[in-house]
């Protein structure tokens, strides 16, 4: 018990080190950056009223230090406006850190800098789940960086061919790549991991193909039209496809793996129970995974739509055509999602009893 809790301090000792080493690398990388930045030390703001959409609009004097380049140490000081709403600007206060573009003596402000907020984040993430996931946590942050990898060199390929190739056959395959190596690597090689890849795989194709089938059912009636971007891609179907396919990838793996991993617990337990009890057990605790799954896709879409919901609201349409046009392409990839969660269960379950029970003795 003393070596266990030793391990646990000296572990959290040197997270605790190492975060903070980052941390402080992060608040004072400035010369890794080519673009000039500014720090403000001063910034007055004026408020000024704009009749025509009865927005509040603000005039900014800022002053700051720049802190990196050819120009470092150097006073500036400029003009900026920004609305109270702050949907078409970006909102600077004191402190706050800013790109900027020096020529010919104009100064204009291109960007914040918001790497350090990203990287707290990230270093937050990884030491809790170092923290909780113990010595499964390298499997875990190495399946991440797995799929990352995969997914960038993915994306840049197409962007160099999508001439060439439709994106839906390009992540078919490489959506049941996603499960192997996720569930592969944060699981090991066991009979466990196969239940789990099985039902997975079965679950996805099934209620994709059932999704596409409604989506052509219906394909005039649906809104592609209003997709980011839709103006400059061509394979536009295709592309909601893909989203639809990865959407409850995450959800469907989570669940698959709940129940592989619940039936092996019950069969380890209780090495002669009988079929009729483990299906009975199983179903037990699908009925918990199903609805708070379901959850996790619902408010998935709230994240997506509320922005849009509030901003076509304010911008007095109706709440049919709001729906219409910004909330129907997210409740078609939450209720697809939610057929494939609730299909995963009972599949997940029988593949989990066949293979762990069926071949106990293999």
């Amino acid at each position: 018990m003393k070596n266990v809790i030793l391990k646990n301090k000296i572990l959290l000792s040197i997270l605790l080190i190492v975060s903070i080493l980052i941390l402080v690398f992060v608040y004072n990388d400035y010369y890794l950056y080519k673009t000039p930045i500014l720090k403000i030390t001063k910034i007055e703001t004026k408020e000024k009223a704009n009749d025509r959409n009865k927005e509040i609009i603000y005039e900014q004097k800022i002053t700051g230090i720049i802190l990196n380049g050819k120009h470092k140490n150097e006073v500036y000081e400029l003009e900026n406006i920004t609305s109270k709403s702050g949907v078409y600007d970006e909102q600077i206060n004191k402190n706050s850190e800013l790109f900027l573009d020096i020529s010919n003596d104009k100064i204009s402000i291109i960007g914040i800098k918001r790497d350090k907020y990203i990287v707290i984040l990230i270093v937050l993430f990884i030491d809790l789940i170092i923290l909780v996931g113990k010595s499964k946590s390298i499997r875990i942050l190495l399946s991440l960086l797995v799929n990352v990898i995969v997914s960038s060199i993915v994306i840049f390929w197409y962007q160099n061919h999508y001439n060439d190739i439709n994106i839906l056959f390009l992540f078919l395959p490489i959506s049941v790549m996603f499960i192997v190596l996720s569930l592969f690597i944060t699981n090991g090689k066991n009979k466990k991991t196969l239940a789990a890849i099985i039902s997975s795989i079965i679950s996805l194709f099934i209620s994709f193909s059932l999704s596409i089938i409604i989506l052509k059912l219906y394909n005039n009636t649906i809104p592609y039209w209003n997709m980011e971007y839709i103006e400059i891609i061509t394979d536009y179907k295709n592309l909601y496809y893909v989203n639809i396919l990865l959407c409850g990838l995450g959800a469907i793996m989570d669940i698959a793996i709940t129940m592989a991993s619940s039936i092996k617990e019950l069969i380890e337990k209780d090495s002669n129970i009988t079929l009729d009890s483990l299906l009975k057990s199983g179903k037990e605790i699908s009925k918990d995974i199903t609805g708070t799954m379901t959850n996790v896709m619902l408010f998935t879409c709230y994240t997506a739509v509320i922005p849009m919901f509030l901003l076509a609201l304010k911008n007095r349409m109706t709440i049919a055509n709001t729906i219409h046009m910004y909330g129907q392409l997210e409740m078609i990839r939450v209720l697809t999602s939610s057929i494939s969660i609730v299909l995963c269960v009972p599949i997940s379950l029988y593949v989990s009893v066949y293979i762990l029970k069926r071949w106990k003795h293999d």
